[in-house]
């Protein structure tokens, strides 16, 4: 299960906090896969990779409360904390960077925090994916739902680029597989930012 952070709706798409949205919802196109209203909470995909089912899901309840998406669905499905992927943006980190954890605090993302809240766990894989951090910290709210300016989106699509890669190795074997595929990768992202 990959779980792609954001907020519903077209004036939210293209922007900073939609990161998430835009890795899991180009996963979906590849395969041919389109996301269907299953609560009020979630619009989630089922499909098939190397033999290995899967699911996608975007919460639509916004950012603060992505965890009442995860809770719901983690309780329906009954999947394994350590088969839910969550991939988010991260002010934390610099424009374009990706980092992928096997479990660990919020860092300050909202979404997270109602996640391991509602969870009451932090033991899940994070993919997070670096927006950079152009603001006053009083500004964050302003800056993550600001849109990418035109010399950042060749930096943000190769992270989303990358990342899109991880999910399918984690769709195909697993956390391991996808830190594997990371661990060898991260090197050659770094050292190409352009």
């Amino acid at each position: 299960m990959i779980v792609g952070l954001g907020n519903p709706g077209i004036q939210y798409s293209e922007t900073r906090h939609n990161v998430g949205f835009k890795v899991v919802q180009k996963l979906a196109t590849e395969f041919y896969l389109r996301f269907q209203p299953e609560s009020n909470n979630y619009h989630s995909c089922k499909g098939e990779f190397e033999n290995e089912k899967f699911f996608l899901l975007l919460p639509q309840t916004y950012m603060n409360l992505s965890g009442l998406a995860v809770k719901e669905f983690y309780e329906k499905y009954k999947v394994a904390l350590n088969n839910i992927l969550v991939v988010c943006d991260d002010f934390n980190l610099p424009l374009g960077k990706v980092r992928l954890k096997l479990k660990g605090s919020d860092g300050g993302h909202k979404g997270l925090y109602s996640i391991i809240s509602e969870l009451d766990s932090k033991e899940f894989p994070r993919l997070r994916i670096g927006i950079g951090k152009n603001f006053k910290d009083e500004n964050s709210t302003e800056f993550v739902l600001s849109p990418f300016n035109f010399e950042e989106l060749h930096q943000i699509e190769k992270a989303i680029n990358f990342s899109l890669e991880i999910c399918k190795k984690f769709l195909m074997g697993g956390i391991k597989e996808a830190m594997d595929y990371y661990s060898k990768n991260l090197k050659l992202l770094n050292e190409n930012p352009n």
